[in-house]
């Protein structure tokens, strides 16, 4: 029976402050593999929150044997060390470079906004092609997202032994490229390689793609600990890839074989002024490492670094989510200037000053700025300006210490 209304009451929905969970570590494997008996399609995303959801679409140990490929071995090695990560497998076509795809799987990238790093494998390209294959994945694929306001945190690209030896003095210098979104991978796992004459140039993706997966945004591939360790590595002082169990990572070679510590420390550190990313130990310390986050571009950017691009396009990914439902809303004016009223101005700058503060909060900035000139005049062809500046943390790299004797402390 209807009755007289008399008190309306509303359901209200976000007093209590609840965030939905964070996408920063959701991540793609794009891979060159025979799609023969998988529940798989190229060029089409199947979703894994573990390894046994590859395994349930055929994707399997006996899979990688079978065909003389490491496609499960990468995603088991992004679950062990990052397990809640979510990762979308793209399967593509097989016998191509990493250009030849890069067309075809746009869509799916497009249609899974939440992807925000990807790493390919199983593809022809080697260390030798990297100069003009990074520069491709830049414009044609991350580049052509950006113009769509999608930001792409990162691509991570095989940097395969080319059946020569890699030498620091004549591997290409990265540095000089225009792609601050790629980097190049050329660590090994020994024990991985050593399973097939076919692995012998194989690159660690996997594992690459684990560690940025497990660390905050902020933090650097290469760090010791990190900020948030799984439930079974609490409590420990580091977050190494080694796993003596497993027999994984108890040495480092770089893509060509070459044990990483058989190198000089020059050699080593001209490998990563040049721009690559590969594993390596500490003197008197237990556990492999990998060496830094490099990009693509000069030391010199911004963005030479891939945490350095993860927390910049975070911060422009909320800036956009918090200003999209004022687009094409009123603006009031002061009838005395004509100019933006203040309190508008004061509006904005909450909006966005509430938004940027859970950055700090979740302990992935230092700090920021948002500044907005009230003197602007607004039209269909002049857009609201707005300033805003992040103060990013910064990564201790080497610590040098003055150590000596004292007859007494002062």
């Amino acid at each position: 029976m209807a009755q007289l209304t008399g008190v309306a009451v509303n359901r209200l929905d976000g007093g209590l402050g609840r965030r939905n969970p964070s996408t920063d570590n959701v991540v793609a494997l794009v891979a060159a593999m025979s799609l023969s008996g998988l529940d798989l399609v190229e060029n089409q995303a199947k979703k894994l929150l573990q390894a046994e959801d590859a395994e349930s679409a055929g994707v399997n140990a006996s899979y990688d044997a079978n065909n003389t490929t490491l496609v499960y071995h990468h995603i088991s090695e992004i679950f062990r060390l990052s397990p809640d990560a979510t990762v979308y497998l793209i399967p593509t076509a097989t016998g191509v470079s990493v250009e030849d795809v890069l067309e075809s799987i746009l869509p799916t990238v497009r249609a899974n906004p939440d992807i925000k790093g990807l790493a390919f494998t199983g593809f022809n390209n080697v260390i030798t092609d990297m100069p003009t294959a990074v520069e491709t994945v830049q414009s044609d694929f991350i580049d052509a997202l950006f113009l769509e306001n999608r930001y792409i945190d990162f691509v991570l690209l095989e940097g395969k032994g080319s059946g020569s030896e890699i030498s620091a003095t004549n591997v290409a210098d990265l540095r000089t490229k225009k792609a601050p979104q790629v980097s190049v991978v050329i660590a090994q796992d020994p024990t991985i390689a050593s399973i097939d004459p076919a692995y012998n140039t194989y690159t660690a993706v996997g594992s690459a793609l684990g560690m940025l997966s497990i660390r905050k945004i902020n933090e650097n591939i290469g760090s010791v600990n990190i900020k948030n360790k799984p439930a079974g590595k609490k409590g420990t002082p580091d977050y190494p890839l080694t796993d003596s169990a497993g027999s994984l990572w108890l040495d480092a070679n770089l893509s060509d074989g070459t044990l990483a510590q058989s190198l000089s420390k020059v050699d080593l550190k001209t490998l990563t002024n040049k721009g690559y990313i590969y594993a390596s130990s500490y003197e008197g310390y237990g556990g492999i490492f990998f060496s830094n986050s490099p990009t693509c571009v000069e030391k010199a950017s911004d963005y030479a670094f891939i945490e350095n691009n993860r927390t910049w396009n975070k911060a422009g990914r909320i800036i956009r989510q918090t200003l999209i439902p004022e687009v094409k809303g009123v603006v009031k004016k002061d009838p005395q200037t004509g100019f933006i009223k203040s309190t508008t101005i004061s509006r904005w700058q909450g909006l966005l000053n509430k938004a940027l503060e859970q950055m700090i909060i979740d302990d992935e900035i230092s700090g920021f700025d948002i500044y907005i000139d009230p003197n602007q005049y607004l039209s269909e062809d002049d857009p609201l300006k707005i300033k805003a500046q992040v103060v990013k943390d910064d990564i201790v790299h080497e610590f040098e210490v003055d150590l000596g004797y004292t007859q007494q402390i002062q």
